[in-house]
C-alpha cells in the first residue's frame, strides 16, 4: 500500500498487516470452542487440535499457583523491565538444569518479556532492517509470518533444509535466493524441538547452522520454547541448546595462528566459531509450552550480546510482564524439586497422549511422521485430497471442519512443500478425544476412497 494512502477508519498504512487476522484458521478456532467436544457431546461436539498449547498438566500447574501464598509490595512498582533480578536468577537456575546443563547462565544474560513472541517481535526490530529476508527451515510455525511482519516488516523465507545434505550449501542457497528477491538475510531462525514437526536437530546441523551464520555475519535465532517438552523414551529428556553448542565448539576449535593455511579457518578447513558468536546466537524460551502456562505471558530472551540487552531495557518497557506475575514465576520456579518432578509427569502425561493418538492412526491406516518432542503430529492426508493442490487441500480442510467438526492446521499456512499434509496439536484436548478425531479423518479417507474407486470402475467400462 503506497505510503500516501491510508486505511479505512483514518489509520496509517503501516496497519495494514495488524488489521489482518494473524492465523487464517483464527475463526474455525473461536467457532470450536462454541461447542466443544466432550464424552456427552461425542457426536457433535467440536474437537478443536489447531492450538499450539499444552492443557494435559493444568491441574497440576493450577494447584501449585494456588498453594503460592504473599506478595510484597515492591510487585506494585517500577522495576528493571528486563525482569526482576529474583525472576531471572530463579530462570537461569532452570535453564542449567534442563536444555543448558553444563553451561553456567549469568542472569544478566536474560531479558523477560511478554511471552516469546514480544521476545521475537524486539529481537528482529533490533537484528533487521524493513525488508530483509529472515530464513526458515520450512515447514515452520504459522504464526512467523505475522510475528515478523506486523511490526518490523521483515520478510520470512522458508527454504527446505535436509540434514542429510550439505547445510551451509542449502544456506548459501537460499540466502542468494532471498538477496535476488531483494532481501538480504538478517538471521537464521530454527525452533528445535520443530513446529510442526515435532522432529529435534542434530547437533551436528546446529553447528554447521552456527558456523554459516558466523562466516556470513548473520543472527542466528534458536527458538526453544519447547527446549523440555521431550516425551520420547529414547532421547534424552532435554534437547540440547545452540548455546551449549556454541560453546563447546568454542572450547574445542583451535585458535587460528599464522601456520594456519587461511585465516581465520581452522586447521580442519572448516571455519572457525569464534567470539563473534556471542553477538550473534540469540535463544527464546517462556513458560507457554513447557509449563502450558502461555495465559502467564512470559517469555525470555538469552543472549550474549551486551548491546541488544541494552536495547532491550529501552524495549522492554512496551512488553514488561506484571510484577506479580513475576513474583509468582519467580517462586514457582525457585522451587527445583516441584519443577522437575513437574516436568517428569508432563513428559509422562504426553508420552501416554501421544501413544493413543499414534496408535489410532496407525490402526487407520494414516501415514505420519515420528515425533520425539514438542506437541504436533504431522500427517499425510494426500489420499483424502479431492485434487492434488492447494485448492484440493482447502477443501479437505473445510470438510474437516464443517462435517466432522475438526478443526487441524493445514499444511499451506505451515509453508509445507506439498499439498495434503496437516499438524495436528494433540495437548490442547481431553486424550479420550484423540481416537474419535482419527475417526473423524477416517470417514472423510473412506469417502474419497469410495469416489476413486468408483472413479476407476467407471473408466475401465469406458
Amino acid at each position: 500500500m503506497p505510503a500516501s494512502e491510508v486505511l479505512p477508519g483514518h489509520l496509517a498504512p503501516r496497519a495494514s498487516r495488524a488489521v489482518k487476522p494473524a492465523l487464517s484458521y483464527i475463526q474455525a478456532f473461536l467457532d470450536g470452542q462454541k461447542r466443544p467436544w466432550s464424552l456427552q457431546d461425542s457426536d457433535e461436539g467440536s474437537i478443536v487440535m489447531t492450538m499450539a498449547e499444552n492443557k494435559l498438566c493444568n491441574d497440576m500447574l493450577q494447584e501449585r499457583i494456588l498453594k503460592l501464598q504473599g506478595c510484597p509490595q515492591d510487585v506494585l512498582c517500577y522495576d528493571d523491565f528486563t525482569g526482576k533480578q529474583r525472576l531471572r536468577e530463579a530462570m537461569a537456575q532452570l535453564l542449567e538444569d534442563t536444555f543448558m546443563k553444563g553451561i553456567s547462565v549469568s542472569p544478566s544474560h536474560l531479558a523477560v518479556l511478554t511471552g516469546c513472541g514480544a521476545v521475537i517481535d524486539n529481537l528482529v526490530f533490533c537484528i533487521s532492517s524493513p525488508g530483509d529476508g529472515i530464513l526458515i527451515p520450512a515447514p515452520y510455525y504459522p504464526a512467523f509470518d505475522n510475528d515478523l511482519e506486523i511490526r518490523c516488516q521483515a520478510v520470512p523465507v522458508g527454504f527446505t533444509l535436509d540434514e542429510s545434505l550439505d547445510i551451509a550449501l542449502q544456506l548459501d542457497t537460499a540466502a542468494a535466493a532471498s538477496k535476488a528477491a531483494g532481501h538480504p538475510v538478517a538471521a537464521l531462525l530454527l525452533t528445535n524441538p520443530n513446529n510442526p514437526l515435532g522432529t529435534i536437530y542434530l547437533d551436528a546441523t546446529i553447528v554447521s547452522c552456527l558456523r554459516w551464520c558466523c562466516a556470513n555475519t548473520v543472527h542466528m535465532i534458536s527458538d526453544e520454547i519447547y527446549g523440555s517438552t521431550v516425551f520420547d523414551l529414547d532421547t534424552a529428556p532435554c534437547v540440547v541448546s545452540a548455546e551449549v553448542v556454541a560453546r563447546r565448539e568454542q572450547q574445542q576449535q583451535p585458535t587460528p595462528t599464522p601456520t594456519t593455511p587461511q585465516e581465520g579457518v581452522a586447521p580442519t578447513g572448516r571455519p572457525c566459531l569464534g567470539p563473534e558468536v556471542e553477538d550473534l546466537l540469540h535463544i527464546v524460551w517462556g513458560l507457554s509450552k513447557d509449563f502450558g502456562a502461555s495465559g502467564l505471558r512470559v517469555g525470555c530472551l538469552h543472549s550474549r550480546n551486551a548491546l541488544l540487552l541494552k536495547a532491550f531495557g529501552n524495549l522492554s518497557y512496551f512488553a514488561g510482564v506484571s510484577g506479580h506475575t513475576q513474583h509468582l514465576v519467580a517462586t514457582l520456579l525457585s522451587d527445583r524439586a516441584w519443577v522437575m518432578g513437574f516436568l517428569e509427569a508432563n513428559r509422562e502425561r504426553m508420552r501416554d497422549a501421544y501413544r493413543g493418538l499414534t496408535e489410532a492412526l496407525d490402526v487407520a491406516g494414516i501415514p505420519h511422521l515420528r515425533a520425539v518432542g514438542a506437541m504436533f503430529c504431522w500427517v499425510d492426508l494426500r489420499e483424502a485430497l479431492p485434487s492434488p493442490d492447494w485448492d484440493g487441500e482447502a477443501v479437505l480442510w473445510r470438510e474437516l471442519v464443517e462435517q466432522q467438526h475438526l478443526v487441524i492446521t493445514p499444511g499451506n499456512v505451515c509453508h509445507a512443500a506439498e499439498p495434503g499434509y496437516f499438524r495436528i496439536c494433540w495437548s490442547w484436548v481431553d486424550p479420550a478425544a484423540l481416537p474419535v478425531a482419527v475417526a473423524r479423518i477416517s470417514k472423510v479417507l473412506e469417502a474419497q476412497r469410495t469416489i476413486c474407486s468408483g472413479q476407476q470402475g467407471l473408466r475401465q467400462t469406458l
